[in-house]
């Protein structure tokens, strides 16, 4: 017969010290999110599109976490100083939690400039990338405004054809005159050369089309996002040589006349 005291199922542990404990993998990227924000050099705001500038993706396994951050670094701050200060910070971070890091991997993606990073940390959606070059118009621009004329004048011939063909102005469709003209037309001598013309032009049109715009715009001193063109960057070089020209000949012609006074 079994012992009664063996039955006897074992005394429960203390309710501190009961149940399971799980930290998901989105509540460990908060607090990886924060170290963006506290390392220095790190810029943690901003972005475009939804994409931030930094961000940090976690793994684990059981206590153990392994962390990849993306970041984008502040100029000219050290690449290397600010992943060693980011990777102590998550791995405090992780401890404070309650957690073990394994490693931290940093991969400097991109650097933007102070006041950029200010302007993320307030908020901004600027892009944090350099403003593009300016470019000059489309070689295809003159055809496109040539063939908007065209189709404009299309428009106006039919509008003008279906308000005679509904009675409200006297007169008869060009459109019908030109289509009895082209029935039954045959080979001309004006053809040849047309069609000769017509693959000239078309040919131009595709390679105006396929041509690169042109880079005439020169980046200032003032700002990095500042350009001049380069027409308008060769006279501001030559201003201040006229204007000290100007000026000796000035003083010239006022040391001539002092001294023919002083001879008089």
């Amino acid at each position: 017969m079994a012992d009664p005291d063996d039955a006897r199922p074992a005394p429960l542990a203390e309710p501190g010290e009961r149940g399971s404990l799980t930290v998901l993998d989105r509540a460990i990227e908060r607090i990886a999110d924060a170290s963006l924000s506290r390392t220095t050099g790190v810029v943690s705001g901003g972005g475009t599109f939804g994409r931030r500038p930094s961000r940090v993706k976690v793994t684990q396994e059981g206590r153990t976490v392994r962390a990849a951050a993306d970041v984008t670094v502040t100029w000219p701050r050290s690449a290397v100083t600010v992943a060693d200060d980011l990777r102590r910070d998550i791995a405090r971070g992780m401890t404070d939690s309650g957690l073990r890091t394994e490693s931290v991997d940093v991969r400097v993606g991109d650097f933007a400039s102070t006041d950029r990073e200010v302007a993320a940390a307030a908020g901004s959606t600027a892009d944090l990338l350099p403003a593009p070059r300016p470019l000059a118009a489309p070689a295809a621009t003159p055809w496109a405004f040539l063939w908007t004329l065209a189709l404009l004048a299309g428009a106006a011939v039919l509008i003008r054809d279906a308000v005679v063909l509904w009675g409200w102005v006297p007169g008869t469709a060009w459109t019908g005159s030109a289509l009895d003209y082209l029935n039954g037309l045959g080979p001309q001598s004006w053809m040849v050369p047309g069609g000769i013309a017509a693959a000239v032009v078309g040919a131009l049109m595709v390679l105006a089309a396929l041509k690169w715009r042109g880079r005439r715009y020169r980046p200032t001193d003032l700002a990095d996002d500042v350009w001049i063109h380069r027409r308008d960057r060769a006279k501001l070089a030559a201003a201040p040589a006229e204007s000290a020209t100007s000026t000796a000949a000035g003083s010239a012609d006022e040391t001539t006349t002092d001294t023919k006074g002083a001879a008089s």
